[in-house]
């Protein structure tokens, strides 16, 4: 046996168990959904969570809207996979179920769908700087 294989082989048996048991990293910051409402996505039970920070529309923009949860549920199908979640759009105080890829750092693509997930839409999420938007939802006091 070869140094460089043996050496190759102990790599991958000593890393095995931090990949494997790894964690997908949490998408964590701030998210635009098409230019219409933002929302900081946070841990929460094991799962991904989001709260709306900002709302295209100025008449959305109150306590009970500001700071509402707009994802729950997300949970780990992968290492960049998220599913089982509910997405509420605050247009049309609609649920959906969403399941999420991260596909770069500033990236994610959402299916929002009901029941089955071919009948949905798929929406870009664009990471965003912290109020960057005019109009940012103030926390509640």
């Amino acid at each position: 046996m070869s140094r460089r294989w043996a050496l190759s082989l102990w790599t991958v048996v000593a890393l095995y168990p931090q990949v494997v048991g790894a964690e997908p990293p949490v998408p964590d910051g701030t998210w635009l959904v098409a230019d219409r409402v933002a929302f900081d996505i946070f841990p929460c039970s094991n799962a991904l969570c989001g709260k709306i920070t900002w709302l295209r529309n100025p008449a959305l923009r109150t306590p009970e809207m500001c700071g509402r949860t707009i994802i729950w549920g997300l949970t780990s199908d992968g290492a960049s996979q998220w599913g089982g979640g509910w997405f509420f759009d605050p247009e049309s105080r609609a649920t959906y179920n969403v399941s999420a890829r991260v596909d770069t750092v500033d990236r994610i693509s959402a299916r929002i769908y009901r029941g089955i997930p071919l009948f949905g839409h798929t929406e870009i999420l664009t990471r965003i700087s912290s109020h960057s938007l005019p109009g940012w939802c103030e926390p509640s006091r």
